[in-house]
């Protein structure tokens, strides 16, 4: 079937999209963390969700497309607010299952023989489930993390962009750069799939269309209004002071991230390399594995070049960056590849089911239901070890600092995970707002101070970046807590473990 006859989705490939997506949500639904986690590398989930819950910016960079949708959905009476948004995450990545279906399916729709509907989309079915049930997108699925809906933002860009006899209205250019103003609001590195997007849309490219994907584009990056606005609330929590262009270039731009770009040690490349390889078989096994390099070698010989490129600039564009990235989380800028290395798999399995067939007519149905099989082998091994149904492990942390702690105590953080934690307390839940929490590592930045003193007026002037001022200031005044130990104090200052925290009983 030529691309240019296909002008949208039937009704049984609808049905199967929403069958895609149910059985997904089914799965992360069962499995979504119950509160608040740091499971799954979610530690930045509470800054995200008190940010977005309470009119404020988070870290950078803003994430303005998962606040707005995010306080959205969570109007939804789904439990408490941080499940709410745990299953904010679970709906994104369903839909990026029905949006990966659809993808597959009209890639396989571009050179495949008529009369093959049935298996067509019961590979693509399968392929999607496959997605939906690899480790990397479900465990991002089930915790409050802005990389679920990363995903949604990468399948409904490629969705889009396969539509090719729609591309030849304006208006679906509209939409195409819309979904990518969007997503680039929600996470940066969607730009790195802008190249291999341009490669495969260039030949249906003109002028109109253009300025319609430019002005969808400009309208969707009008989120980026958020981040000024809301930080002329006053809100507890904005990160940068986004209120001048100085302050929102540094949120926007990421800066206090900067450092980790391409710094990884040149000795460190080769395990970064094998461990890129161990992910890939782990989320699609070795089978599936297999699988997508048959698909893409019959991609290179028999199919159009416009997918093969956009799709190998894009593998290529993405773990250039993950690699390069110098943070141990860095694997989840991995999704896209894996998302694109699902449609090569499911044209391996629709090669290995026509090469089947020509040996026994009955023998093609193996290489079809091939994605469905690794998929429910996926599902079985992966549940197990991703399930957070149960994760309590910040709760505990909380309770226990929550009543260690006495009234009006300082309680200096020093890790993200304590930090955002506490934020959603006090912010969200109004839990303990006597405390005076401050992050140590964040004092040096003065938004962050007048910050603190917006929040704490009784902490006065600050002014100085080092802790052990504030110290001295506030043990005359009152009791002051870590919440971990810090070894460039011990050498000062007496510490007494109290529970979870750390008590600073006075200078030594």
């Amino acid at each position: 079937m030529n691309a240019l006859t296909h002008r949208g989705p039937t009704w049984r490939r609808i049905g199967l999209a929403l069958l895609a997506a149910a059985l997904s949500l089914g799965l992360y639904a069962a499995t979504a963390a119950p509160w608040l986690t740091w499971a799954h590398d979610g530690a930045d989930g509470a800054d995200l969700i008190a940010a977005a819950m309470t009119g404020g910016v988070p870290h950078p960079s803003g994430y303005p497309t998962y606040c707005l949708l995010g306080r959205l959905f969570a109007l939804l009476p789904l439990g408490n607010l941080a499940h709410r948004f745990n299953l904010f995450s679970a709906a994104a990545a369903a839909g990026s299952a029905a949006l990966a279906f659809l993808l597959v399916g009209n890639l396989l729709d571009e050179e495949a023989a008529q009369g093959k509907a049935g298996a067509r989309d019961a590979i693509a079915l399968g392929a999607a489930l496959v997605w939906a049930t690899g480790g990397i997108l479900w465990s991002q699925a089930i915790i409050a993390e802005v990389y679920a809906l990363h995903a949604l933002f990468a399948a409904l860009a490629f969705y889009l962009a396969s539509r090719r006899a729609a591309l030849g209205r304006p208006r679906a250019w509209l939409g195409l750069g819309l979904a990518l103003g969007l997503g680039l609001g929600n996470h940066l590195t969607l730009a790195l799939l802008l190249p291999g997007l341009a490669l495969w849309l260039w030949p249906l490219a003109r002028p109109r269309r253009l300025a319609a994907l430019l002005g969808g584009l400009a309208l969707g990056l009008m989120v980026y209004l958020y981040p000024p606005l809301a930080a002329r609330g006053d809100p507890p929590l904005a990160w940068g002071d986004p209120r001048d262009w100085a302050g929102f270039w540094w949120l926007v731009s990421g800066r206090l991230y900067q450092r980790y770009l391409f710094s990884l040690p040149l000795g460190e490349l080769p395990g970064r390399l094998i461990r890129w390889a161990q992910l890939g078989v782990a989320q699609l096994t070795l089978p599936g594995a297999a699988l997508a390099l048959v698909g893409l070698e019959a991609r290179w010989r028999r199919m159009p070049r416009g997918w093969l490129g956009a799709s190998l600039a894009s593998v290529a564009l993405c773990s250039a960056y993950a690699i390069g990235y110098h943070t141990s989380d860095s694997y989840v800028y991995l999704l896209p590849v894996f998302l694109i290395a699902v449609a090569w798999l499911a044209q391996g399995a629709l090669c290995a089911g026509d090469w089947l067939a020509t040996r026994r007519a009955w023998l093609g149905w193996p290489g079809w239901l091939a994605p469905a099989l690794l998929a429910l082998w996926l599902a079985g091994s992966n549940y197990a070890r991703l399930d957070l149904h149960n994760d309590a492990e910040v709760a505990g942390w909380a309770d226990s600092v929550l009543q260690t702690a006495p009234a009006g105590a300082l309680l200096v953080t020093g890790a993200d995970g304590h930090t955002f934690a506490l934020d959603y307390l006090q912010w969200v839940e109004g839990r303990r707002t006597d405390l005076l929490a401050v992050d140590a590592e964040l004092l040096p930045y003065p938004w962050y101070q007048q910050q603190l003193i917006r929040r704490h007026p009784e902490l006065g002037e600050i002014g100085s970046p080092d802790l052990a001022p504030l110290l001295a200031q506030r043990l005359a005044q009152g009791p002051v807590y870590l919440s971990t130990y810090r070894e460039e104090l011990a050498a000062d200052w007496r510490l007494e473990q109290e529970g979870n925290l750390w008590r600073v009983v006075g200078p030594r």
